[in-house]
């Protein structure tokens, strides 16, 4: 809570509205409460203010009773999709869920379980994924076609260098060595840069008033460094079959 205190809802036509979702409605107001505006034809009064996580929809979202919600939605079925219980301290979430069950026979699960069926049925119920993973796998494609052409021209500018270290000895295992670590070292900048690009953007975009939702979990760091360090080791197969058909005498041509 920012603003107001939760007990106000008591009072009729009492909500609570996010700090996000004032500043979409009124841009340049101060927040404050016993505003009041009109939503389906009911006058709504504005209790209090709190901070609340940015939805998908971007949408304001509005707390208030029961009983009061119904009056401000169109009549209709089910209105109530789900209800957020606590247990007591002390006792397992699991065994929570089970006595619900066992005395409602309505669906009783867990934090964590609810954010997986609620991630599901996106993956199984909508395109999202798909069109995600399209972009993803052109963007690994390209990536990798762009890498490989890069590494492949380093390669072709210092021929004549693998060739002079082939006639002092160096094998192709040692010369590989240097390919892959070429690699990995601008594949560590890259890799670097463009977090650092991202976290940047992200700070814009959860900055106040803004209408964008960012999320980065370590899961998403951590499968990008693989993914580049994927796309660095193919991308230098490439070149690494050029060094190790070279022969020692392409040092001494014109």
């Amino acid at each position: 809570m920012i603003l107001g205190n939760v007990f106000d809802l008591r009072k009729p036509d009492a909500v609570i509205m996010d700090l996000e979702g004032y500043k979409l409605l009124w841009p340049g107001e101060e927040p404050r409460v016993g505003k009041r505006f009109e939503m389906n034809d009911h006058v709504a009064e504005i209790v209090g203010i709190c901070k609340a996580s940015r939805t998908f929809q971007t949408f304001p979202v509005v707390y208030t009773r029961y009983t009061q919600a119904l009056e401000f939605v169109p009549p209709e079925r089910k209105v109530l999709s789900f209800i957020l219980a606590q247990g007591k301290p002390g006792l397992p979430v699991n065994d929570v869920c089970k006595g619900i069950q066992d005395q409602t026979g309505l669906r009783a699960v867990t934090g964590k379980q609810f954010e997986w069926i609620t991630m599901m049925y996106f993956m199984r119920k909508t395109g999202i994924p798909f069109n995600f993973g399209i972009t993803v796998a052109l963007g690994f494609i390209v990536g990798t076609a762009i890498a490989a052409q890069t590494f492949y021209l380093f390669t072709i500018e210092n021929i004549k260098q693998y060739g002079a270290l082939k006639a002092m000895g160096a094998g192709n295992w040692t010369l590989m060595g240097m390919i892959l670590l070429q690699a990995m070292l601008v594949s560590l900048i890259g890799f670097g840069l463009g977090i650092g690009a991202a976290s940047w953007f992200g700070t814009i975009a959860t900055s106040p008033g803004s209408r964008l939702a960012f999320y980065m979990p370590p899961e998403v760091f951590i499968g990008t460094g693989l993914a580049v360090g994927a796309i660095s080791v193919l991308s230098s197969l490439l070149s690494m079959q050029r060094v190790m058909v070279v022969e020692p005498a392409v040092v001494f041509q014109g």
